[in-house]
């Protein structure tokens, strides 16, 4: 039997295959480039500095890479944004020095180390009026330090630096600062002017009022995580979803076993499992955005994304959780079992009519019963405006834990008013319906979702005031 080539190489392409070859060599063996994953340069002042790895997952090799960056800042890995670009001169001397001269924690340091540096930021920048982050901080430093180059957000080395400080202070087991201890508490009228969500009053209430120069910054933050919706950017408004942050975070994200939002400021950096790659807070917020609320996705540097982290921050502080603590009540939990359970479709939806819908509606859609009531706005739990398959939300065994521990209203981890079984069911059956299949993260796809959604609303118009319940 004769076999052939779908395709035939011509003269030119076997040219070209050498010509490649010639160039990976040259590129392997001349340049000394490492193509062998897994297998980084030794540094015997980096292990010293964080000690021994038990394992070599993701999140070490970056960082590993983090230290490397900081013990040696002048090394072709940042050479690019260390070096002086000739536009602006650096503040000092022209010779670039390491981040670890610096920043250690020796006794002569000559700046905090970035473990200590990590629970100060996010920050209020006065001279700007805006907050930065960590990593805008990095920025600015390669910039007005070295006269350097800014690096891009996301640039996976400035977030293997990162990487590093978090770990720093993770076995430090450092409690976030970012509000000042001789601080004068927010003012009422502040408060009101400020628009501050009965939601976030509350949180007040429980936390104590935000202190310092950076607590109307903290409100902000509240008022974008508890009426999302209601704050977004210019030109983002016709943009139809109702829900907000606290739709699942629950007070505030101030509750326990409701999606803590201490636990996830304290959580990242980290590997997010989904795919495989290390986020960063303000990432894990982007994702959540348009993975889970349904929301559209702002740019990287956007102060929207920095006020929810500042808040998250602020939370995590005031409720004393150290970097990196795995609290019990971290996260929403899977209810475990539910094939051995039987969860039942049919079940769900008779325990839906007892228990949920005179809230949430008999569709889920929501209902215009609370609207106007701060005290409890539940949000759709299916239709076009609920939250994305892909969140957290839509496997049913987390969900229905997130029933158990938090629904209907006055349901706590220690006293549920739901049995698991019933928590299984109603996740069930609530899996079932429908709901954004995918994320909406650019401008089409979004408007034209939001023509699709005004139509369908018009055509399938529903109230559920009254009677109609």
């Amino acid at each position: 039997m004769k076999l052939s080539l779908a395709y035939k190489l011509k003269k030119k392409d076997i040219a070209s295959l050498i010509v490649m070859s010639v160039f990976l060599i040259l590129l392997i063996f001349i340049k000394n480039i490492d193509y062998r994953p897994g297998i980084t340069l030794d540094c015997d002042s980096c292990a010293q500095d964080i000690g021994p790895m038990e394992r070599s997952g993701h999140y070490e090799e970056m960082l590993w890479n983090g230290v490397r960056h900081v013990h040696n800042s002048s090394n072709d890995n940042l050479i690019q944004f260390t070096k002086t670009n000739h536009l602006k001169f650096a503040q000092k001397e022209q010779t670039i020095g390491n981040c670890i001269d610096c920043h250690n924690e020796g006794a002569n340091a000559k700046a905090a180390s970035l473990g200590a540096l990590w629970v100060k930021y996010p920050r209020l920048d006065k001279a700007t009026g805006r907050i930065i982050d960590f990593e805008k901080a990095i920025q600015y430093e390669f910039v007005k330090r070295y006269g350097g180059t800014k690096p891009f957000y996301n640039d996976v080395r400035i977030t293997e630096i990162m990487v590093y400080a978090y770990e720093k202070a993770r076995q430090k087991k450092l409690v976030f600062d970012v509000e000042p201890d001789d601080g004068i508490p927010i003012s009422d009228a502040t408060l009101a002017e400020l628009n501050t969500s009965f939601t976030c009053l509350k949180v007040f209430e429980k936390l104590g009022k935000p202190k310092g120069d950076i607590a109307p910054y903290i409100t902000k933050g509240c008022n974008i995580f508890t009426n999302t919706t209601k704050n977004r950017p210019t030109g983002y408004g016709f943009w139809k979803t109702r829900m907000n942050c606290s739709s699942c975070h629950l007070e505030g994200g101030s509750k326990e076993y409701a999606a803590h939002i201490g636990d996830g400021a304290v959580s990242y950096p980290g590997v997010y499992s989904a795919n495989n790659i290390v986020y960063t807070n303000r990432m894990r917020i982007a994702r959540c955005y348009a993975h889970s609320i349904n929301e559209i996705l702002y740019g990287a540097n956007s102060e929207y994304y920095k006020l929810i982290t500042l808040y998250m921050a602020w939370i995590a502080e005031k409720s004393a959780i150290p970097i990196g603590e795995n609290r019990q009540s971290r996260g929403i939990h899977n209810v475990r079992g539910t094939a051995a359970r039987h969860a039942s479709i049919i079940a769900g939806q008779r325990a839906y009519v007892a228990n949920c819908q005179y809230c949430h509606g008999p569709a889920g859609y929501g209902s215009d019963r609370f609207d106007n009531d701060p005290k409890l706005s539940p949000p759709p739990i299916t239709g076009s405006e609920a939250f994305v398959h892909t969140a957290t939300l839509s496997y049913s065994s987390r969900l229905a834990s997130f029933i158990l521990n938090n629904m209907p209203p006055g349901a706590t981890h220690d006293k549920p008013l739901l049995s698991a079984q019933e928590a299984l069911d109603i996740a069930e059956f609530i899996s079932v319906q429908t709901r954004p299949a995918a994320p909406n993260t650019n401008n089409l796809s979004v408007l034209y979702n939001y023509f699709t959604n005004t139509t369908m609303e018009w055509w399938f118009g529903e109230k559920t005031n009254g009677e109609n319940i």
